[in-house]
């Protein structure tokens, strides 16, 4: 499977916000990783598998978001996921966030994994598994 763009659906949660009723800016990130984990899924590739089964881990070496506009209760969003980088170890995840009724991008957010050894915890190329889905 490659990818070109892999669009999830989402609303934003009263968990999601804070006290004065918008998103929280670290629940954006979270939001992020969902698309991710349902992209994961959507390609095949068992999240159990990765996490308690496999040789290798993924974790998050740099992130970081951009905020357009506020998101509340109840606003239904679309993350537009595309894979820009792949390197060796690692690869970028690219998110775009979009208010489907004002019909805006309200954010945009960018994650960096690398592929790591699960019992050296160092860096490694990225598996044929996983890189046959994100390139």
């Amino acid at each position: 499977m490659s990818l070109k763009k892999f669009v999830y659906k989402s609303s934003i949660r009263l968990r999601d916000t804070d006290a004065t009723g918008v998103l929280y800016f670290a629940d954006q990130f979270k939001i992020a990783l969902e698309a991710f984990e349902a992209f994961l899924m959507a390609s095949g590739l068992s999240l159990k598998g990765i996490l308690a089964d496999s040789d290798f881990l993924i974790p998050i070496v740099h992130a970081e978001s951009d905020y357009f506009a506020p998101l509340t209760v109840g606003d239904e969003i679309d993350i537009a996921l595309t894979i820009p980088h792949v390197g060796t170890s690692s690869f970028t995840c690219s998110y775009e966030l979009f208010d489907s009724s004002r019909k805006i991008i309200v954010g945009k957010t960018s994650l960096v994994h690398v592929a790591m050894s699960r019992k050296t915890k160092k860096s490694i190329p990225i598996p044929n598994e996983l890189k046959k889905i994100i390139s």
